[in-house]
């Protein structure tokens, strides 16, 4: 006749269950150490330091200086240059602004209108040469520094230009 069939399951060899025992050793050992430079790491580091916030003698953020009711405000440049430096077509929609002396306003303002295709060429090179990280930048710190290094050049005066400002980005792909 046949064996029958027990319900119950068979009982580990003494050898099977004596090679499980030191990975449960090894990971209770872990477990209580991981516990224990927690604790170890809360008692010797102090708490996060309260500070405050100062208020800025320079008025807003990135004036070129405390004063900034003697500049005004000229739009130099609103095209859409594209970028490829990422491996993916990306086209921009843009505004470049610059900050000028009040006093050289009327000056300016006939050199941006007399050198428009070299301001609007120079914008688009710049943005079309542009790495992927400097275009992802919160503030835009290098696009801005490279711009104004573009302008003084078309301008043929440094020190006409404060500051570069870029009011408008916006950024887009093919089929988006």
């Amino acid at each position: 006749m046949a064996p029958e069939a027990s319900d119950t399951q068979p009982v580990l060899s003494g050898k099977g269950g004596r090679k499980l025992m030191p990975v449960i050793l090894i990971g209770a050992v872990m477990a209580l150490e991981g516990v224990g430079v927690f604790f170890l790491a809360k008692v010797i580091s102090p708490g996060p330091a309260s500070v405050e916030a100062a208020e800025s003698k320079g008025g807003e953020k990135g004036a070129v200086d405390g004063n900034v009711d003697h500049y005004a405000e000229l739009e130099l440049a609103e095209c859409r240059p594209s970028n490829m430096m990422s491996g993916r077509f990306v086209t921009f929609q843009i505004r470049v602004s610059g900050l000028v002396d009040q006093k050289d306003l009327e000056r300016a303002g006939k050199m941006v209108s007399a050198k428009r295709a070299r301001i609007e060429d120079g914008v688009n090179t710049v943005f079309r040469s542009a790495e992927p990280k400097h275009l992802s930048e919160p503030e835009l710190v290098t696009m801005k520094r490279r711009l104004k290094h573009e302008f003084d050049q078309i301008f043929g005066d440094d020190q006409l230009i404060k500051q570069v400002l870029i009011p408008q980005m916006l950024q887009s792909r093919p089929g988006v």
